[in-house]
Formats: structure tokens, sequence, C-alpha cells
């Protein structure tokens, strides 16, 4: 009796194994610390206020701000106003925000809407996800946000909650250089 169990047990287990190697891919950063100072990876993913598409690639020359969230996620609800009023008080500043909702459209843009936000949001499922751990977010937590140099190199990585008071002491640091 006990053993198709281990034998389930460990088709499982070697299942798992199989599916971390294939995730792992050494040229991606696997944790935040290890994105910092890396070239941001491109994405190109559909915007929820219409039919275009946000790519990171628009923004090159400017302070790029990239928040992964979702409107069920309560630190993602209650950052987002903080950073509204930023995105108000830089966007003249060579500065933005581009939000990545980790659901799908209809959930995203009725939250938008909802509370005001002021900057371009993305949105998808798996897509976000997938662009989530490439900078260096596998395992998808939220909320979760990278900030990017006009060059398109991840300058700093915040996982949790993210005040804005922290936000504007992250923006001062990196548009004074």
């Amino acid at each position: 009796m006990m053993k198709p169990y281990l034998t389930f047990l460990q088709l499982i287990i070697i299942s798992f194994s199989l599916l971390t190697l294939y995730a792992c891919d050494k040229n991606k950063p696997t944790s935040p610390d290890s994105a910092i100072n890396q070239n941001a990876t491109g994405f190109s993913l559909p915007s929820v206020l219409n039919e275009t598409k946000i790519s990171l690639s628009d923004y090159k020359g400017k302070l790029v701000l990239l928040n992964f969230w979702a409107s069920w996620c309560p630190p993602c609800r209650a950052e987002i106003p903080g950073f509204i009023k930023i995105q108000n008080e830089y966007k003249d500043k060579n500065f933005t925000i581009i939000g990545l909702a980790l659901e799908d459209k209809t959930d995203a843009l009725r939250y938008a809407k909802e509370i005001g936000i002021n900057y371009p949001i993305a949105y998808g499922i798996e897509t976000v996800h997938d662009v989530a751990s490439a900078y260096g977010n596998p395992n998808g937590g939220l909320p979760y946000t990278v900030l990017i140099s006009p060059e398109q190199k991840i300058l700093s990585v915040f996982s949790g909650f993210l005040s804005e008071e922290k936000l504007k002491k992250m923006l001062e640091k990196h548009q004074s250089k």
C-alpha cells in the first residue's frame, strides 16, 4: 500500500525539481539584489486604456519606475495613491511610472479608474509574471517595484510596500546623478 504513495511522491519531487531547473535561467536575475546594475529587460504589454502596447523601449532617456501590482493586493492599493502624487510631482522631470498589473484587463482598468491612476498601465497574468521574474521576482510577490535609469539599467529594486517618502528619496538620489 505504501509503494504507490512513494512513487507518486517521488514523481512530484522530480517534476518540481525539473520545473525549478527549467525556470531558473542563469542569465536572468533570481533575486532583487542580483538584478541591480543589470540591463533592464525589454517588454511590450497591452495597455488597459486602449489597444496599444506599452514598451519599455519607448521610455529610453527617462527615469522609469516599474510597479508590479494587482487590485486585490492590499499593500499595492495602499501605495498607489502615493505613486499618483509622485507622478504629478515628477512628470515634468524626465520621469514616469509604469504600472504592470498582474491581473486581467477588466479588474486593472476598473481599479485604475476608481482611484485615478495617472500613469501608463499594462496588464496580463502570465505575461506580467514573466516580466516580474525577469526583474528578480520569480515568485511574483506583490507589490514589487523597480527603478530603471534613462540608459535602461536597473538602479534599485524594492519588494513590498513602498512609501511615498522612500520613493522620493530614491528619485532624488538617482535624479541628481
